[in-house]
């Protein structure tokens, strides 16, 4: 599966259950993003990525750990796809990049 994904940064809080942390989103499309955090992520999870007002739901798919913590990449349930109408992240490139396999 492939999809466009838009390069961002921008401070969101990251949900597991009752727990909840502040991650930073570094890329977001419609079906999914990639979040960092000092904090670890289990892959499988459930999640729900809130930004302000808006949030979106999903599961860990991938996870990495790396000398300052972990990256996740997050799938979105499709009944709360991203779109920039509904969030746009503080820094966001213009220029959406092709992820996954094509």
């Amino acid at each position: 599966m492939s999809s466009l994904r838009y390069l961002c940064s921008d401070l969101v809080t990251l949900r597991i259950g009752a727990a909840e942390s502040t991650v930073n989103l570094e890329e977001i499309g419609r079906d999914g993003a990639a979040i960092e955090s000092e904090d670890p992520i289990v892959d499988g999870v459930r999640v729900e990525v809130r930004c302000g007002q808006v949030f979106f739901s999903g599961k860990v798919t991938q996870v990495e750990q790396h000398e300052f913590g972990w990256r996740a990449e997050i799938e979105f349930s499709p009944l709360t796809p991203w779109s920039p109408e509904r969030f746009r992240p503080l820094h966001m490139l213009d220029q959406p990049r092709e992820i996954g396999n094509p």
